[in-house]
């Protein structure tokens, strides 16, 4: 997410080194069967990945999450090392217990198989279902830096408000299936859960971040956006009082007063890190020109993003959006072709091109951008006409059908992206680091959240890779040559 990616950005308290750290929290990949496990015996070590198996059982009962009885309970990590920095992500395998009558026969048959065809005929009838939990972090002092504890309640408040509406305007799956969402699990801790819809079985795929998603992918991004951003428009128009009531339970987890010290002093880091990468890069002079207006619009930038960012919330033509759309946070299958969005923690209502200046400048290369800037707004301005045609033709929202298309199009869609450019530049820089990291040094977020109660006292202690250095004279170029810069040192 949005906050999991600025995590990663966050400078680690320690000093020396050339650049921040890339903060994320390593995850074990080693996975183990917590039917085994017994919570109170004395000496166990604890897991992050650790469940009480006897609540579990509980709870997808309660829920009616499976329809059998289970056997086994296996956790494993849901995500791979520096994918996620804001919870613990668990990937749970739940097994099917045979009944009487099965294991009766079982027994009859395993008198008269070999050993190795009595093992083929259990895992054959062996039934497994696999979903996906989300806990808060351990480390309280984290929780506290990061507000991780705001974004877990923001999506939980997302996922049991506002996605089902959502979803009553969408032909489409926007998001994994929300079997719990709770502040409270009902065990003798009480900690917030989500339980999600495992979507690795269902033939989806994360992409590779340092590569920069093609042009296929991008285009799928795009057109689900779109649907996104139409179903919110569809319940706007259709029940607007009952949609606004549901979106109060929305919070703002970035861009707002509480966190504005907090974040605004970790996106002037990632300025001043973007700008250093860059001075160490200007041999030729090139980027002088480039540096000097970047160095003009770094004192008020998070304070410019705010507050425009807040001001497009408070439009009746705003929509649900993402908040946090980057290639961590989409996957993909083939068959059919199709891409889905997660890790809601930063949900907000504000301009659509919010989300759309996101996902290019956090998930794709200057040379797609370069080329196919205008194809992926034109797929989006198309994708979002038909959906909203699909969702109020037929109803007495219809009248506003050729209004909100004309808002919403190519035109106007493409004038709108110019004039917020500023995001991408600043959410390019912000998150970058989290794009570009080198997996094999992953610092310890909960020791640097103890040493750093108040984030203010940062400094630099881990060595950027060469990929980051060359995206971010890719993207300063960009810029510049595009005269972006220059119109947004105009705007000040």
């Amino acid at each position: 997410m949005e906050a999991d990616a600025m995590a990663m950005t966050q400078p680690t308290a320690t000093t020396g080194g050339g650049g921040p750290s890339n903060g994320a929290m390593a995850m074990a990949l080693e996975s183990f069967d917590i039917s085994l496990v017994d919570a109170n015996a004395a000496g166990s070590i604890p897991n992050q990945y650790e469940e009480n198996v006897d609540h579990l059982r509980k709870l997808f009962s309660q829920n009616n999450l499976v329809s059998f009885s289970i056997a086994h309970i296996a956790c494993s990590a849901g995500s791979s090392s520096g994918d996620n920095y804001m919870s613990v992500v668990k990937r749970v395998t739940i097994s099917k217990a045979n009944d009487e009558e099965e294991q009766q026969q079982q027994q009859q048959k395993q008198q008269k198989k070999q050993q190795h065809q009595q093992q083929d005929q259990v895992l054959a009838s062996s039934e497994k279902v696999t979903v996906i939990i989300k806990r808060q972090i351990p480390s309280l002092s984290r929780r506290q830096l990061y507000r991780c504890e705001e974004a877990f309640s923001n999506e939980i408040n997302v996922y049991r408000h506002l996605v089902p509406v959502l979803r009553r305007y969408s032909q489409h799956q926007l998001f994994p299936l929300c079997h719990i969402a709770d502040t409270h699990d009902q065990g003798e801790s009480g900690e917030p859960i989500i339980v999600l819809q495992d979507l690795k079985s269902l033939g989806f795929r994360m992409q590779n971040r340092l590569a920069g998603l093609e042009l296929r992918h991008c285009l799928l991004v795009m057109k689900k956006l779109a649907q996104l951003h139409a179903a919110s428009l569809a319940a706007q128009q259709l029940e607007s009082l009952h949609f606004a009531e549901k979106c109060g339970h929305m919070s703002e987890i970035v861009y707002c007063q509480q966190a504005a010290d907090f974040y605004s002093h970790i996106l002037d880091t990632s300025v001043q890190q973007a700008l250093d990468s860059l001075h160490s890069s200007n041999a030729d002079g090139s980027l002088t020109a480039p540096i000097r207006l970047i160095q003009q619009l770094q004192p008020k930038l998070f304070e410019q993003l705010q507050r425009q960012i807040n001001a497009a919330a408070e439009s009746p033509l705003s929509v649900v959006c993402h908040g946090d759309l980057w290639v961590n946070n989409i996957m993909f299958r083939s068959q059919p072709e199709e891409a889905i969005f997660f890790d809601l923690q930063a949900m907000r209502r504000t301009s659509p091109v919010f989300d759309i200046l996101h996902f290019i400048y956090t998930s794709t290369r200057r040379q797609l951008r370069d080329v196919h800037t205008d194809t992926m707004l034109a797929a989006y301005a198309e994708a979002l006409a038909r959906e909203l045609g699909h969702q109020l033709r037929h109803t007495p929202a219809a009248k506003e059908l050729a209004g909100l298309c004309e808002t919403f199009s190519l035109q106007r869609l493409s004038a709108e992206y110019v004039r917020q450019v500023h995001y991408g530049l600043a959410i390019c820089m912000w998150i970058l680091p989290a794009v570009t990291f080198d997996p094999n040094n992953l610092p310890n977020l909960d020791v640097i959240s103890e040493l750093n109660r108040n984030g203010k006292e940062i400094k630099y202690t881990l060595k950027l890779t060469p990929e980051y250095h060359l995206r971010i004279r890719e993207l300063a170029m960009e810029f510049y040559e595009h005269g972006y810069l220059e119109e947004m040192q105009a705007k000040l």
